[in-house]
């Protein structure tokens, strides 16, 4: 996919940002083009090469219009995570890696459960917190608003599926 200055992008280890630019540079193997991405919230530039990005290792953010699918599976019944740590984590890891919004939500919903119901391992809450930062920064780049108010709607959103549920 080709990407222009101005598309909000989500790259999936770094999260959300902005393309500024497109760069060529010229190297020993040849002229190479990269994405120029300010990732939205830090003080980071990442140079994602065209070719890389064609791969997939970048995606276009989610459209403001899908927000509302978003906060509706924070709200949505959770889906139960395997009793095994090891097993968890690397279902729970894998959806991270994805950096999709709908994969975050469900991760940010599920882990938040389980919290719930059973103890968090020291990685679990990582992968938790992880998951809530990765998925309130995407949706603030879309948004326009800012950050910690998309992280009080994601808490406010699992808590009351977690209120509705419990009743």
């Amino acid at each position: 996919m080709q990407f222009t200055v101005g598309d909000k992008v989500v790259h999936p280890q770094y999260g959300p940002g902005s393309i500024v630019g497109i760069e060529s540079r010229e190297l020993l193997d040849g002229t190479k083009r990269y994405y120029v991405i300010e990732m939205a919230g830090q003080r980071l530039t990442v140079h994602v090469p065209v070719r890389r990005a064609d791969e997939g290792s970048v995606r276009l953010a989610i459209s403001q219009s899908r927000l509302p699918w978003v906060l509706s599976m924070l709200r949505g019944r959770p889906h139960p995570l395997p009793e095994n740590y090891k097993e968890r984590q690397e279902q729970i890891r894998a959806q991270l890696m994805t950096g999709r919004a709908m994969q975050l939500a469900k991760v940010v919903r599920d882990l938040t459960w389980h919290r719930e119901r059973a103890h968090l391992t020291q990685r679990d809450s990582a992968y938790l917190q992880q998951g809530r930062d990765l998925l309130a920064a995407e949706m603030a780049l879309v948004s326009g608003d800012a950050v910690d108010y998309t992280s009080r709607l994601i808490a406010a959103s699992v808590a009351a599926a977690q209120a509705g549920i419990a009743s």
